[in-house]
Formats: C-alpha cells, sequence, structure tokens
C-alpha cells in the first residue's frame, strides 16, 4: 500500500512537466502548427479567380471568314488551389474558340469548356465559366474580286505646274475577304503621293494599296504609278466677227469666224492679242481628227492649243486655189 501512494508525486511531477512547465514556448509551438496546419489545408481547398482581358481568337472553316466584330476578348473564371492559380499568368493565356462545324450566316454561339480551347493552364486548374457568356458572330463564304485602283495624291505641284495624268500599272488589284465586306469596296486607294514643289513627271515602283478595311487582304498589294505633270494650262477665247480661215499661203479659204478658244499657259496667253491669231485649215479632209490648225507668234508656236471655233460648222474650199468653186461643209 505505501509503495502506490509512494507512485502519485512521482506521476505528478510527470503531468506538471507536461502541462506547466515551460507553458508559454508550447503554447507558441501549438499555435505555430496550427498555422501551418491551416495554410497546407487551406493551398489544396478549391478556390475561384477571375482573368480579365484574355485575348479571344476563332478558329473556323476554311472557306468561311468572319464578317463582324465580335468581342476580342472574354473574361475567364478559374478554379483551382490557391498554390495552382497563383502560377497562372494572365499574359500567356488565349481563348480559342472552335466553330469549325457552324456554316455561313448569323451564329449565337455560347461559351462553355468545351468549345472553348485554352492552352498554359496548370494542372488542377478549371475553367469554371466566362464573360460574356454568349457572342454573336456573322460567318461570310471568302470571295475574291479586282477593284480599280484610286491614286492618293497629297501637297501641290510648284508655282505654274499642274497634274496632268496619273496612272497606276495594274490599274486593277485583286481583293479578297468576307463577302459583304468585299463587295462594299468601290476603290483600292493607294497610299499618299507627295507632289510638293515637284515640276516634272515622275514615276514609282512599289506603291502600296492601303485599303482601311482589317477584314480585307490585297492580293496585288503594290503597283507602279507615273504621274505627268506639266505647265499649267487656262482657256481663253478670243471673239472677233470677221476672223478668216486660211490657206497655209494666206489665201482665205472659208467664211469668217466670230471667235477661237484656246488653250496655253496663263503667261503666254495673257501676251496673245487676237491680231496675233491665224486659223489655218488643212487641205487633206480626209485625215481624220482636227481640220484646222494655228498660225501664232514664235513664243506661242507648238505652246498654245486650238480647243474650238464659232460657228463649229461652216464651208471651206477643198484646196487653196481662190479660183476654185470646189468647196465641201465641214465641222470642227
Amino acid at each position: 500500500m505505501a509503495s502506490r501512494v509512494g507512485a502519485w508525486p512521482s506521476a505528478e511531477r510527470w503531468l506538471r512537466r507536461i502541462f506547466v512547465e515551460d507553458l508559454n514556448l508550447k503554447l507558441l509551438a501549438l499555435g505555430i502548427t496550427f498555422v501551418l496546419w491551416l495554410a497546407v489545408t487551406g493551398q489544396k481547398k478549391p478556390m475561384s479567380k477571375r482573368i480579365t482581358g484574355v485575348q479571344l481568337s476563332f478558329v473556323h472553316a476554311d472557306k468561311l471568314e468572319i464578317g463582324n466584330d465580335p468581342p476580342s476578348t472574354v473574361d475567364v473564371t478559374l478554379t483551382g488551389s490557391s498554390d495552382k492559380l497563383s502560377q497562372v499568368n494572365p499574359m500567356d493565356l488565349q481563348a480559342t474558340v472552335l466553330v469549325g462545324d457552324y456554316t455561313s450566316g448569323d451564329r449565337v454561339i455560347r461559351l462553355s469548356r468545351e468549345r472553348v480551347k485554352m492552352d498554359n493552364l496548370p494542372d488542377g486548374v478549371q475553367i469554371q465559366g466566362f464573360q460574356p457568356a454568349v457572342i454573336s458572330i456573322r460567318l461570310e463564304p471568302i470571295v475574291e474580286r479586282p477593284v480599280s485602283v484610286e491614286i492618293k495624291l497629297e501637297g501641290k505641284v510648284a508655282e505654274g505646274y499642274e497634274v496632268l495624268t496619273v496612272t497606276a500599272n495594274p490599274s486593277r488589284v485583286r481583293v479578297s475577304g468576307p463577302e459583304s465586306h468585299v463587295n462594299g469596296i468601290e476603290k483600292a486607294p493607294t497610299e499618299s503621293i507627295s507632289l510638293d514643289r515637284k515640276n516634272g513627271s515622275f514615276d514609282l515602283g512599289q506603291v502600296a494599296i492601303n485599303i482601311p478595311d482589317q477584314k480585307v487582304n490585297v492580293i496585288d498589294n503594290v503597283v507602279q504609278v507615273h504621274v505627268e505633270i506639266g505647265v499649267r494650262t487656262t482657256q481663253r477665247t478670243f471673239n472677233r466677227n470677221d476672223l478668216p480661215i486660211l490657206a497655209t499661203g494666206g489665201e482665205v479659204v472659208g467664211p469668217p469666224l466670230r471667235s477661237v478658244t484656246v488653250s496655253g499657259p496663263p503667261s503666254i496667253l495673257d501676251q496673245l492679242r487676237v491680231e496675233d491669231i491665224q486659223v489655218l485649215a488643212q487641205s487633206d479632209f480626209n485625215t481624220e481628227g482636227k481640220r484646222m490648225k494655228l498660225r501664232l507668234p514664235a513664243v506661242a508656236e507648238n505652246i498654245v492649243k486650238l480647243n474650238s471655233v464659232n460657228p463649229s460648222k461652216f464651208w471651206t474650199a477643198v484646196n487653196a486655189d481662190p479660183t476654185s468653186h470646189r468647196k465641201r461643209n465641214s465641222r470642227w
């Protein structure tokens, strides 16, 4: 019996060492253990994370193209443990919508894990949903057709000059894309070509076609351009009721004209007087084209051109012989 009584103090000291001695240190260790346990269990607990602005692309049938402008980004909600979600880099994500089983027409697409493919997701991370969850697209057949080139010019040529002609080679280029977009194009404009202070003709070999519609593909994307620049011309009409029609020898071969309209550089036309102008009739009426020409002072010769005469219908002698009685009607 005595041995049993002596055993209690030993048990008491043992219990005191466990629960009382260094109590603060033991409570601290217990607290740390509890926090670590929460952290470990929290990492394994499923969580949700929303990723905004994920790039959105589409994969469709080869002969179809999207004709409208669906959203280019989408918000994606992901689920997984916190440590797995922390490994997700939003910059690496892209959502690809698979619509290869759709035909042409207006389509409503519901975004789902089966419809949308996303790469670069860590193992254990799943797609929970998308926002917006539904998008509308218009699938159109791809068409191709030629379109006339429109040459874009900017700036002004040198004083006293003007652009006479502008040509592109080829004059038409091929474009392709969604049917509604391609059929809506009337012209294929070029990049802007500068005319600043130019006083002579020039050629450009690689001028790009610049169609603003990003859905239209320009197959022939460059053209050659020729710009012809010459001295600026204007028109001036000289009125005189007795302006004769002469042969090259000076003989009168037709009735007098009331007016003559010519064209040329303004500086030259301003120097001309009606007395300086002689209208000559060509003797060969079988020659196609104009039947009259001008005789002008040397300063205007081969520079000023005859545009029209009034009256435009008249008679002239067939040849320059003043004794000839043969006449022929002529129209300017």
